[in-house]
């Protein structure tokens, strides 16, 4: 696949994208990757992780590197949700979450909705630390609001 469609091909109307799938897999982070180079305009991207994903290592902040220089992470996003089953160690957002807060210049808000289920209260430490770790995060944009919120169900499309 590759890393950007056709200049003529562009999707420059895109400017809210919402993805079902496991970004984590290297044959879907290549599909989020060419998307989001190909849409220059793209202002909100939204990503509901798989609940029945088989990645269970999250790829890099580095490899989310190597495959985007798309100018709506950098200029244009303003806006990211994601929808994941479990907030606490390895989560599936971290690398590309975590290169989404170091390179959008125009983030707004990086909203990470979790699982409610899937927390029990003898993990309430792990959250905690999760959640400090999130937020010490390099940040392109200064302005940049992270929020973490429980989920009692997966939004419907």
């Amino acid at each position: 696949m590759p890393k950007r469609l056709p200049k003529k091909n562009y999707l420059l109307g895109l400017q809210m994208l919402i993805l079902a799938l496991d970004h984590n897999h290297a044959v879907f982070a290549t599909l989020v990757a060419c998307l989001l180079n190909s849409s220059p305009n793209l202002r909100d991207l939204r990503i509901i992780d798989s609940r029945y994903s088989r990645s269970h290592v999250p790829l890099a902040a580095e490899y989310w590197e190597e495959q985007i220089n798309a100018d709506c992470v950098l200029n244009h996003l303003s806006s990211v949700t994601f929808f994941i089953d479990e907030l606490l160690e390895g989560h599936s957002c971290g690398g590309f979450c975590r290169f989404l807060v170091m390179n959008s210049r125009v983030l707004k808000k990086l909203h990470i909705m979790y699982y409610r289920r899937q927390v029990k209260p003898e993990d309430a430490d792990k959250l905690e630390a999760t959640r400090r770790e999130l937020h010490i995060w390099p940040r392109a944009s200064p302005d940049m609001v992270l929020e973490l919120s429980p989920l009692d169900h997966y939004p419907s499309l």
